[in-house]
């Protein structure tokens, strides 16, 4: 993890800042934009991370600084008044392009794991308005954190009729913010089993507590299986937007129902009965 260093050439975030920091969403009445490009990037642990960000050239005077979101909390990364923050630095020099503000992030390591926004300041008094970029959320390859990916414990269950499953999921709290589907299936056809946020569903029932800051699990309950419930369920992260997007699937968990012993199948009692009647022809003929 990236710590602001303790010095006099980078002082504490003044507390109007800080509570325009409680939420990123959204942006002020200025008609000028926040942009960055990418939306996520996966880098190797080690490698050097670019962040770009570049702010309309008719902007207002005031600085642009990036911070780390990871679940609730917010972290100063970088800002270009000449304070020295170890393995970040600025692509270009501001002195003269004054809208590009991208920045990279040398020896990258899983503490990286974030979304990170590019933040233009605009100082007027007695009021300090700001606009956010939409942010980039940073994924870390190449070690074997599992807790940057979204869990599904089981890969196969195997229940019978009218049985209750529990479906596993657990994901990262360092996700952008965005809500967490169940689905059965995968592709356009796919079917929504659950909705943390909305929606009625009789037969599932959330096991954690989704709306608990810093929640990480999203498992569910389905009771009262039939066979018609065979399939692969999905337990899929979406990052907020206008609209939301998909981020990232877990790998599935395929559900076999199978019918109890004393459960015939659609057809079997007719069968019975025609073997029953061919069984007594043969005696009478005998």
């Amino acid at each position: 993890m990236m710590h602001v260093p303790a010095s006099r050439s980078c002082p504490p975030l003044p507390s109007l800042l800080l509570t325009l920091l409680v939420r990123f969403t959204g942006t002020s009445d200025e008609d000028f934009q926040v942009t960055q490009p990418e939306s996520s990037v996966s880098v190797r642990a080690g490698e050097i991370l670019t962040l770009g960000c570049n702010v309309s050239a008719r902007s207002p005077a005031g600085p642009v600084l990036w911070f780390r979101e990871n679940g609730q909390e917010r972290q100063l990364i970088y800002n270009f008044n000449g304070s020295q923050f170890p393995r970040v630095t600025q692509v270009e020099n501001t002195e003269f392009n004054q809208t590009d503000y991208s920045i990279r992030i040398s020896d990258v390591s899983p503490k990286d794991v974030g979304t990170y926004y590019c933040v233009k300041l605009t100082i007027a008094h007695p009021d300090m308005a700001y606009v956010s970029g939409s942010g980039t959320f940073v994924s870390v390859n190449g070690t074997t954190h599992e807790i940057f990916q979204v869990q599904q414990a089981e890969m196969t269950q195997t229940v019978s009729t009218g049985e209750t499953i529990t479906l596993s999921c657990s994901v990262p709290d360092s996700f952008p913010k965005g809500p967490v589907l169940w689905f059965k299936g995968h592709g356009p056809n796919r079917e929504i089993i659950y909705n943390f946020r909305e929606g009625f569903f009789p037969r599932v029932k959330e096991i954690g507590h989704p709306t608990k800051p810093g929640n990480t699990d999203f498992s569910i309950r389905i009771s009262e299986l039939s066979p018609a419930d065979t399939g692969i369920y999905y337990c899929v992260k979406f990052k907020e937007g206008k609209p939301d997007t998909e981020f990232q699937s877990g790998p599935g968990t395929k559900v076999f129902v199978t019918r109890t012993s004393n459960q015939v199948a659609p057809g079997a009692p007719e069968r019975h009965l025609m073997t029953m009647r061919g069984t007594k022809l043969r005696k009478n003929l005998l």
